[in-house]
Parts: C-alpha cells; structure tokens; sequence
C-alpha cells in the first residue's frame, strides 16, 4: 500500500501533466487561427502575405483544372493546329482582291511582330510600286495600307489593326482566341495543322565528287533534312534528291592528270584525301598548260561517250567519294531516304531540252559561238551550249527542273542552296515558266538560301 508521500508525488505529476496538455492545445488553437498569430507577433507579416496568395494561386490553379477539362472537351473534335499566320494571309488576301482587283498576283507578306503586335502585313509597299507600275502613277504605300484594312472582314481573330510609318498594318489577335489555343496545346498536344497534301521535292546536300565536304555543304544538308522531316510532319509527300556534282569538265582533267600521277588507278583505289590533293594539281595544271587542257577536255568527250576505261575511273572517284559522305550522312543521322540524283542522271535530258528549246526557237548564238537562252527580266541569259559543244550547269539545271515538275510531279520545289546561286535559280525559275513547264497556279519554286561560306575552295 502506496504512502502518503507517494500519493503526493502522483498526484504533482498529474496536475503538472494537465496544465502541459492545456498549453500545447492553446499553441495547436493559435496556430489555427493565422489572424491570432499576427495579433500576438509571433508570425511575420511578410509569411501572411505569403498564406494569402497561396490561396489566391490555389483558387487559380483549380479554375485552370476547370478551364483545362472544359477545352479539352470543346477541342475532342478537332485533332490538328491551327496554322494561325495561314489565316491572316487568306483574310489580308481577300481583302487585298477586293481593295485592288486590277492587281495581278499581289504579294501576300505576313510576318510575326514582338515589337509593336502579334503579326504585320507589310504588303502595302510593294502593291504600291505593281499599282504605279500599272496607271503610271505614283502610289503612297499608306493609302494603299488604308484601303487594304477598309476592305478586312469581320473575324473572330483580330482585337486591333492600325497601320504604322509608311505602311505596315499591325495585327493584334484576340485574347480569347488565343488563350483557346494555348488550351489546345495543352490538352491536346502539338498537331500539324491542317493542309492539303503536297509533293514536295527538296534538293539539298550536293557535295562534289572528289572533293571533301566542307561547311557549305553541312549547311544545306542539315537545313534540308530538318525542312523535309518537318515537311514530313504536316503530311506532305517528300522527295529529298542530293544534286551531286558529279559530271563535267572537273573530271576529265582529274582523270588525265591521275593517268599521269595514278596510273594504277583501276587497281588501287585512292582515299578522298588524295583525291582532293590530285584535283587541286590537275586544277593547275588545266589554267596553265595547254596541252593537258586539250588532254582534259578529250577525257571529257571520252567520259560523256561512256568510254569503259573512263566511265569506270569516273566510277572509283564517285564510290570514294560518295563512301566518305555517307559515313558523314551516319555521324548526323541524316535521312536515308537522300537519293543520289548527280548531273550525270541529266545527260540524256540535257540533250532533249536543248533540242526542245531549238525547236521552240529559244536558244540563239552569241559573238563567242555559245548557244544561250535570254529569260525575261535577267541582263545575263543562260548559256546552254558552250562555244566547244560541251553542255554547262544551266543545261543540267534546265533538265533538272523539267524533270522534277514532269516526271516527278513536284508541285512544290525546294533548292536548299547558298545565297550566291540566288540570280542563278531565278533565272532557271523564270525560264521554267517561260517554257510552259512550271505554272504558278499550280507549282511554288523556292530557294531557301543561307549565307556564303568561303573555305579553301572557294
């Protein structure tokens, strides 16, 4: 039986025990009530502020949730992107028709603006220059813009349109409209955009045959296999083509020059570094003897005649080269579907269309007794048959796009190439046109051009 004593013991520990209990039920009530804390000092003003707006982007993000499920149920039905810059080309169109109908093909420049609004039309000048062109008259670009945006129809997409410095319509969307978007993505995920199917032939790559690949090259073949996945992507039907420099007068005088410096050529195959060295000698050779550039352009008739000694070391450069390259093509994992498509696959066709363009009574001789073709619109015309006989890049060029539109039925052409071709393939364009191959109601002929890369080579 417990003594007095240890009746009074228990007894302190219990009481001591309550009022612990009591303490820490009124710290758990002062914690629950935030407002108590800050009365008393005990919590941080900067804390509060904190609590609140944590409840403001818990009540956000809940509505969001909300926003989200609803979008997703509006948009079930609809499984593509909405090409956006597409619709205000088609609007400003319609409304450039209807502003100025005596316009034939009028340009249709729509570009994505930061600065002053989501996107710009700036086709206001160049409508002026076709319409001074047309009366006689000189065009303000500002009144053409004005006229333009009196002739826009009402749409669900714009919140704003006025026209800045001598003629650029700036665009602002709707925030409606664009926060449905955005809903999209995020429900739905990126799509292609709705498009008509196209077949798209996009040339690009083109190294040279007996010469390594340098970053001229490595240019257009990576910003040619990107365009063609992406083209891919949409749902176009691609065609990549590598338009190789494989043919011409750069390999007869190599072939000479390795029957000199190479005689064991169809027995023992040199590596592409040699070959590059070989070319630049037989590059010398040919601007400064005479004699070996008579050698050189005999091996170039003999090559075109497919003479078999000829033909075959034409045939060991190309392999060399081409193993080199596609070990390149492995490394940045570019498309196995690039088919080699040289300007030997032209011979034949070079034949024809100079025989069409005789018969069409396009091609005429010059004072050096070259056969050349003027196109409307260029100062210099395309020299299709050199003084000598022998066929030039233009000829391949004209067979190449003939080839691409008939035989193909390319309706959309790219030439993935360097910005120093541009006059050049302007040119091949305006002629195609002019020849009745290519038709721009049907056909869109570009050249995506990147700048000058200048190397030992050049």
């Amino acid at each position: 039986m417990a003594s007095n004593e240890e009746s009074q013991d228990f007894t302190l520990k219990a009481e001591k025990a309550e009022k612990e209990i009591e303490r820490l039920q009124a710290e758990i009530d002062l914690l629950s009530d935030p407002a108590q804390l800050k009365k008393e000092g005990l919590v941080s003003p900067d804390l509060e502020k904190l609590r609140v707006e944590n409840q403001k982007l818990k009540f956000q993000l809940k509505h969001l949730k909300q926003s989200l499920v609803e979008e997703q149920k509006r948009g079930a039905g609809r499984n593509f992107s909405l090409d956006i810059r597409g619709i205000i080309e088609d609007i400003f169109a319609l409304a450039i028709y209807r502003a100025f109908p005596e316009v034939p093909n009028p340009t249709i420049l729509v570009m994505p603006s930061s600065k002053f609004a989501d996107y710009q039309c700036n086709s206001a000048m160049s409508i002026a220059q076709q319409l001074g062109s047309i009366t006689g008259q000189k065009k303000n670009p500002r009144e053409v813009a004005q006229a333009i945006v009196k002739e826009l129809p009402e749409t669900e997409y714009f919140e704003k349109i006025d026209i800045a410095g001598p003629g650029f319509i700036n665009i602002t969307l709707k925030q409606e409209f664009v926060l449905r978007e955005v809903a999209f993505l995020l429900t739905q995920g990126v799509k292609p955009p709705k498009t008509d199917k196209k077949r798209v032939v996009i040339d690009y790559s083109s190294p040279n045959i007996a010469k390594e690949m340098h970053v001229g090259h490595l240019r257009s073949t990576i910003i040619g296999d990107g365009l063609a996945r992406l083209l891919e992507w949409v749902g176009h039907d691609v065609l990549r083509l590598n338009h190789l420099g494989d043919w011409g007068t750069q390999f007869g005088m190599l072939i000479a020059h390795l029957v000199d410096k190479f005689p064991k050529l169809l027995e023992e195959r040199p590596n592409i570094s040699d070959l590059q060295a070989f070319y630049k000698e037989s590059k010398a050779r040919f601007d400064t003897d005479e004699v070996f550039k008579r050698r050189a352009y005999d091996c170039v008739v003999k090559l075109q005649a497919k003479d078999p000694f000829y033909y075959k070391a034409w045939k060991i450069i190309y392999d060399i080269s081409m193993e080199e390259t596609y070990k390149l093509y492995k490394r940045l994992k570019v498309s196995d579907q690039l088919i080699e498509r040289g300007e030997s696959f032209y011979q034949d066709r070079m034949v024809a269309v100079v025989k069409e363009l005789q018969d069409l009574g396009r091609i005429e001789k010059d004072e050096e007794g070259r056969m050349v073709m003027p196109v409307g619109g260029f100062s210099v015309p395309l020299m299709v048959v050199k003084s000598d006989g022998g066929y030039t890049y233009d000829t391949s060029d004209l067979a190449c796009i003939k080839q691409r539109l008939l035989e193909e039925n390319g309706d959309w052409l790219l030439y993935v190439v360097d910005s120093g071709q541009s006059n050049h393939l302007e040119t091949v364009f305006k002629a195609a046109h002019e020849l009745g191959w290519a038709d721009k109601s049907k056909h869109r002929i570009e050249h995506v051009a990147f700048g000058l890369v200048l190397g030992e080579d050049k």
